[in-house]
């Protein structure tokens, strides 16, 4: 199969990778500036804008793993099998200061707080109860289905660090740590703009020579799914450099991130490189060795479209250069 076919606008220099061309643009993006306080409910999707610590140990208190018997392992003397009285009943939500008695085991639902005094939970497929009396044969390990207070959290640990995309198991775990609310970046200001004299917006009548705008609509439903992101839309300009070079000027004073299709290519009529030099940007990504498939011979087509955000629209606009992907309890 043939090498990839270069592109060779812009400026001098050897052609970039998809991998080298997109390292270089991570390396340039910066965080934005400002943060916001959302409730919990609010804050899917968005990210992180300063570290959190749990502001309560999690779980809160020593619970039953399971539904079974809270029992003192010092009660199971000699070889088994052990016979020992029910003296208690607790359910999860139960307040109650309880103290187990010597010599005999308390009835316990998952979740329910351990008594003091009790070191191990039997399961209740492991026992056979008959009337108020319970007998179990294996003697259970210290600590069996109890889950102790700060085993997954400890109070005042660091719960998420700044820089992470709030997923719905991550808002939980602020949840379960006692948070109502958390601080994010604010969104992403994003402006996406068409050019060319070929386009008009679906629905209305097409001229000789003319396509329809299929850019914007692909544009527009990608950054739709971007909770972080806020997208203005300027629609499309006609080939008129001064007219491309006051759009840009007025969105970058008010954007983020400006995102144009179409105009970049070296002919007469493709104004955006032209305008971006002449304010004064700093054109750090260009030469990409991308090859477009043979079906699809036109820049303004929705395949070029989706080259372009895949490779340099993404990761431009990513809320922080590099947030990390994953924490060790995610992966277990």
């Amino acid at each position: 199969m043939p090498g990839p076919a270069a592109c060779s606008t812009g400026k001098s220099g050897p052609t970039l990778s998809v991998d080298a061309a997109r390292l270089r643009a991570i390396a340039v993006a910066a965080p934005v500036a400002g943060q916001e306080t959302l409730s919990l409910d609010s804050a899917v999707g968005r990210v992180l804008a300063v570290p959190v610590s749990a502001q309560s140990a999690l779980p809160p208190f020593d619970n039953s793993a399971m539904d079974g018997y809270a029992l003192c392992l010092a009660d199971l003397t000699g070889d088994g099998p052990w016979h020992l009285p029910v003296a208690d009943r607790i359910a999860a939500g139960d307040a109650r200061a309880l103290t187990l008695s010597a010599g005999t085991a308390a009835r316990i639902f998952t979740g329910a707080p351990v008594p003091s005094g009790a070191d191990a939970v039997v399961v209740q497929e492991q026992v056979r109860r008959i009337d108020g009396l319970v007998t179990l044969t294996q003697r259970p390990r210290p600590g069996q289905n109890i889950r102790r207070r700060g085993e997954d959290m400890a109070l005042g640990a660091q719960a998420l660090p700044a820089g992470l995309v709030l997923t719905p198991p991550r808002l939980a775990l602020l949840a379960g740590c006692g948070l109502p609310s958390v601080a994010v970046r604010r969104r992403v200001r994003v402006a996406i703009l068409s050019t060319g004299n070929e386009l008009v917006e679906p629905g209305q009548v097409l001229g000789t020579g003319q396509i329809y705008n299929s850019n914007r609509i692909l544009l527009r439903a990608t950054l739709a799914r971007l909770p972080w992101a806020e997208v203005s839309d300027i629609g499309i300009l006609p080939d008129d450099p001064a007219r491309i070079r006051a759009a840009i000027r007025a969105a970058q004073a008010s954007h983020d991130v400006v995102i144009s299709s179409g105009g970049v290519s070296a002919g007469e009529k493709d104004h955006i490189l032209d305008a971006l030099r002449a304010e004064a940007a700093e054109l750090d990504v260009l030469k990409v060795a991308i090859r477009r498939a043979n079906m699809f011979r036109s820049p303004g087509t929705g395949a070029m479209a989706r080259v372009a955000r895949s490779f340099t629209g993404w990761v431009r606009v990513r809320p922080h250069p590099s947030p990390p992907s994953r924490l060790p309890w995610e992966s277990r």
